[in-house]
Parts: C-alpha cells; sequence; structure tokens
C-alpha cells in the first residue's frame, strides 16, 4: 500500500507540481526568511552605495517622503498623487519580487509569496502581519487578508493633514500588488480596507485577482495593465522592469551617470573628423569606445584598423615607420585606432606628427583615434612624447570612467558577461551565489571591466556542471578585496595575515564574528559604544549578534564567539 502523506509534505516533495497554495499550510521557518532577507542587504560603508542582492537601494527619512507627499498634494491635488505613488509603489513590488526570484531561486510560490511581507516589513515602511492568503493558479484566484502596524505613510500624512477620509497608504498598497502580480502571473490587486490614516488602529488590507473586485479596478489601467477576459489560461503582465535602449552600442553597457556622459561625449563629437583621444586606466573599454565612435561616424563602412603602438618596439626606426605607414595607408577612408600611445619612440612621433599636419586642411583620408592608460601630459612635461603632437591628437579629449566609478553598472554588466561567457564556452548559464554576488559588488576591480569579464568567465569555466558560482569560481586568490579581506583562497574561504605574520583561512562569518566580538571588548561590552565603532546602528549590531548567536554585554568575549 502506498505511503499516505500530508498536502504539506506533497507541498514541500513536489512543489513544481502543486497550483494551490495555502499560507496555513507554510512552515513558520520557510526561507527566505528574515534573516535570510537581512543576509541580501549589504552596506558598502565608505562608498556610498546599499544593496538588496543587485539593487541599489538609499536611506531616505519618513519626515523627507512626508514633505514630498505634502508639495505633490498641495501642486497637484491628491488624486494625481495617489496615483503617482500607487505606481511608484507598483514599480517597487517588481522589483523585489525579482529580488527574490534571482536571490532565492525559489520554487514554492508559497513560500515566495509569503517572501513579500517579510521583505515589506524590512524595508522599514510597515510591519506586516500575514492572516491568511491562499491561491490557486489553474482558476487565477488569489485571496489574502492582512494587517498593517505602524505604516509611516499613514504616520506623515496625518502630521500633514489629519485624519482623513479615505485610505492614505498609496505607495504601500501597490507594492504588494506588483510583487504579488510578477510571481503569481496574473494581476491582483491589494487595497485597504481600513486605513490608520482614517483612524483605525490598524490597516487591514485585502488582495484578490482582478476579477474578484469587480467591474470597478481603476488600478488595472494605473498599473498599465489590462483586465484579462480569458479565464484558466497563463496571463503575463505587460509591464516589465525597465531594460537599456539596444541601440547599437557594440558592447558598452551601464546605466550610470559617468558612462552615460563618456557616450553622449563620443555622440558629439562622431559628426566630424577631427582626432579624438580616449583617456582612462587599463580596461576601461577604449577598443569598445572607438569602435562605437567608428561606427557613428562619418566613415561607418570604412576599414577600422587597430594598432597597439607597443608592437613596434622592437624594430628598428626605418623598419617601425614603414610598419606604421602601412597602417595608416589601411585606414584610408576609415579610423586608425592607436593604442597605448605613448609607447611610441621618439622617431615614430615625429614621423606621425609630420603624416597629420600634411593632411591637415584636406580634411579627407582617415580619421585617427588615440588612446592612453598612462598621464600624458607628465609624459609630455617629462619630454618622454612630443607636444605638438600631444596636442593634435587631444582635440577632444574623452575621458573613461573606471568601473569603481560606475558601481551602479555592476549587476547589467555581470548579467551581461555571464550571458556571453556562457554561450562562448558552450556552458549552461547559471546562479552567482549570494555570497559571491555581494563580494562581486563591493571589489574595487583595479582592472576594471577587462578585469570583471575574466572574473565571471573563470567562474563559467570553474563551476561545477548545475552548480552556482561561488567566491572559489571567481577569485583566484590575487585580487586585492574590500576592507579587512585580504585574498580569497580556492576552497571558498578567505585568507587573512594574523598578527604574527601568519596566514589563516577564515570564512566571511568568522571574520564578522571577529569584528563584532573585538568591538565588544574594546568597548567593553557596551553595546552601543561598539556599535558607534563599527559604523552600525544599535539596533542593527544587536541583530547581527542574535544572528550569529552571540551574547550581548559584558558576556561577548571572544573565547565564546562561535554560534
Amino acid at each position: 500500500m502506498a505511503k499516505r502523506i500530508s498536502l504539506t509534505e506533497a507541498s514541500r516533495r513536489a512543489p513544481r507540481l502543486l497550483s494551490r497554495g495555502d499560507s496555513k499550510l507554510l512552515d513558520e521557518g520557510a526561507p527566505p526568511t528574515l534573516s535570510d532577507l537581512a543576509g541580501a542587504l549589504q552596506f558598502a560603508l565608505g562608498d556610498g552605495r546599499i544593496w538588496l542582492n543587485e539593487d541599489r537601494m538609499v536611506l531616505l527619512q519618513t519626515s523627507s517622503l512626508g514633505q514630498l507627499r505634502r508639495e505633490m498634494i498641495e501642486a497637484m491635488g491628491i488624486d494625481q498623487t495617489r496615483r503617482i505613488f500607487r505606481r511608484v509603489g507598483w514599480f517597487q513590488g517588481i522589483h523585489l519580487a525579482d529580488v527574490i526570484a534571482k536571490r532565492f531561486q525559489q520554487q514554492d510560490l508559497t513560500a515566495a509569496l509569503a517572501a513579500g511581507p517579510r521583505i515589506h516589513t524590512m524595508e522599514g515602511f510597515v510591519k506586516v502581519t500575514t492572516r491568511r492568503f491562499e491561491f490557486d493558479v489553474s482558476r487565477n484566484h488569489y485571496h489574502g487578508e492582512f494587517y498593517w502596524h505602524d505604516s509611516t505613510e499613514a504616520v506623515e500624512h496625518l502630521t500633514h493633514f489629519g485624519v482623513c477620509d479615505c485610505p492614505v497608504c498609496w505607495m504601500l498598497i501597490g507594492v504588494p500588488s506588483g510583487y504579488t502580480t510578477r510571481l503569481f502571473g496574473y494581476p491582483v490587486i491589494f487595497r485597504e480596507m481600513e486605513c490608520t490614516g482614517m483612524g483605525a488602529e490598524r490597516c487591514v488590507i485585502i488582495g484578490r485577482n482582478a476579477e474578484a473586485w469587480g467591474d470597478d479596478v481603476p488600478e488595472l489601467e494605473e498599473f498599465g495593465l489590462t483586465k484579462p477576459r480569458v479565464k484558466g489560461k497563463p496571463w503575463t503582465p505587460p509591464v516589465e522592469l525597465p531594460k537599456p535602449v539596444d541601440d547599437g552600442v557594440s558592447m558598452i553597457q551601464g546605466r550610470s551617470a559617468a558612462i552615460m556622459r563618456a557616450r553622449r561625449l563620443i555622440e558629439r563629437v562622431s559628426g566630424s573628423d577631427e582626432p579624438v583621444m580616449l583617456l582612462g586606466e587599463p580596461g576601461t573599454g577604449k577598443e569598445l569606445f572607438a569602435r562605437r565612435l567608428h561606427e557613428i561616424g562619418r566613415h561607418p563602412g570604412g576599414p577600422f584598423i587597430a594598432v597597439n603602438c607597443s608592437m613596434f618596439d622592437h624594430d628598428d626606426a626605418p623598419a617601425a615607420i614603414a610598419r606604421l605607414d602601412a597602417q595608416i595607408d589601411r585606414a584610408a577612408g576609415g579610423t586608425l585606432f592607436l593604442n597605448d600611445v605613448l609607447s611610441l619612440s621618439r622617431p615614430l612621433q615625429g614621423h606621425l606628427a609630420l603624416r597629420l599636419q600634411l593632411r591637415e586642411g584636406a580634411r579627407a583620408g582617415f580619421r585617427i583615434v588615440s588612446a592612453c592608460s598612462g598621464q600624458p601630459r607628465e609624459a609630455v612635461k617629462s619630454g618622454a612624447f612630443r607636444a605638438d603632437l600631444f596636442y593634435r591628437l587631444s582635440l577632444l579629449p574623452v575621458a573613461l570612467p573606471p568601473l569603481r566609478d560606475r558601481r551602479d553598472d555592476l549587476p547589467l554588466l555581470i548579467e551581461h558577461f555571464l550571458q556571453r561567457h556562457a554561450r562562448r564556452h558552450g556552458r549552461p548559464l547559471r546562479k552567482i551565489s549570494g555570497a559571491a554576488m555581494d563580494l562581486l559588488l563591493r571589489y574595487d576591480y583595479p582592472g576594471n571591466v577587462r578585469e570583471l569579464s575574466n572574473m565571471l568567465e573563470r567562474g563559467v569555466i570553474f563551476a561545477e556542471p548545475a552548480g552556482e558560482l561561488e567566491i572559489s569560481h571567481l577569485f583566484s586568490g590575487l585580487e586585492e578585496l574590500p576592507e579587512f579581506i585580504e585574498r580569497a583562497h580556492a576552497s571558498g574561504s578567505i585568507v587573512r595575515s594574523t598578527s604574527d605574520g601568519k596566514v589563516e583561512g577564515r570564512t566571511l562569518q568568522q571574520m564578522e564574528i571577529d569584528a563584532y566580538t573585538s568591538a565588544l571588548a574594546a568597548a567593553k561590552g557596551n553595546v552601543s559604544a561598539a556599535a558607534r565603532d563599527l559604523g552600525l546602528s544599535r539596533a542593527q549590531l544587536d541583530y547581527r549578534l542574535r544572528k550569529l548567536g552571540l551574547k550581548t554585554g559584558t558576556e561577548a568575549r571572544p573565547d565564546a564567539i562561535r554560534a
């Protein structure tokens, strides 16, 4: 006789096969827990960035958000402000759903939906209590009931306008609508049935599939959705996360202010044939920018000739000049790209200056684009590089930012190179582990984009089949790791030097424990003082100590640092 199992056990064993779910059948500790979600949140201290997995976050005082809300209401009215805030919340919910999908690879829809209230609580806007939710994908049915306590949005509205005759948690109500719709695959609309802003003790929230609300569902139009007509069929919201526009920018990836400025400068100079000099550290993509300039320039159909100027080092002057002339002739009607131009010998500099002088006024022949990673003005001052040639080549200088100055582009670049190298090597696209992603976001990349590409290619090759990319697959042990980390060991542990000069292996968690216990010991058990020394709040340190199983106060000693 077949062994009987409960619905809960069936859900745990075969989550893909069940199309129905109920929060009452979910274990309280089902991941991702609040601790799991908090582990995806990291503060890059001193770098000015906060990350929730791959999404950049900010700390914003609720009073500032309340002031923004007040000025918008006074400027455009309550109805328009409500619509804008709900849409902002909607897109925030979509982003949060994608964080859960990417970070935790949830296969159980019940657990993924249960994570929504937890991550909403973790953000600090409101404390969410889940009363119950249930769903049936085959019938496009969803129903959920929640309590919200201490809504910051309600508090700010009460502060500026007093008790209202309608619900006021507009942005907050958009979040679960976007989150649940994204995961459920069918439009789900949440509404406030009671609101603290109306004088209620707490906010009471009901979520239903769109059709269950009847014919009056203005949120569908606000969120850019159309009401589905046929039941029981898979449905994908037409609203997607913003994606980079495919404008043919070769391999140039990024939306940060620094990279966008460089791209705009390239576009501005593309309409002329004057010399352009690309300035930037090694690995910042100077050849990619040169190719992009050629693609959008006046002669995109002509040849693009890339010349590494250091290749002339082993030739005598006549032979080097002859080779340079050959490259210049090949570039006729197109673009000549001189990479590492500062490495040209003095005879070659003189010959190139003469060639450029002869073509001045003709405005024909080819466009010259040069690139250098060093300090050209220092080379001119020292006499290593001819001043007349420098001023000719640098008529239109374009500075390319190092990767550390465009960290907001890291998630996009990581995804881009991961897909590129997976295709190139015929390996299945793998997920990067949470710990590895956290370290990628904190690393300084002295080799810039080239180094990032190499690290991800290494990870694609080294990772086990169908396995995650771990720290040991990406970091070779030669990198300059951030803060207190010295280098990564091949086993996946972090290696640092002890006070006596010896090297010992430590995981990130072990090193975190050491940092907290040392700070507590120095503060003589005063948690608040230790938190200040670590650059954390008292609440943050309390949470980390509880998560790691450490004792607080005078009981926190180095001999009791293990959980």
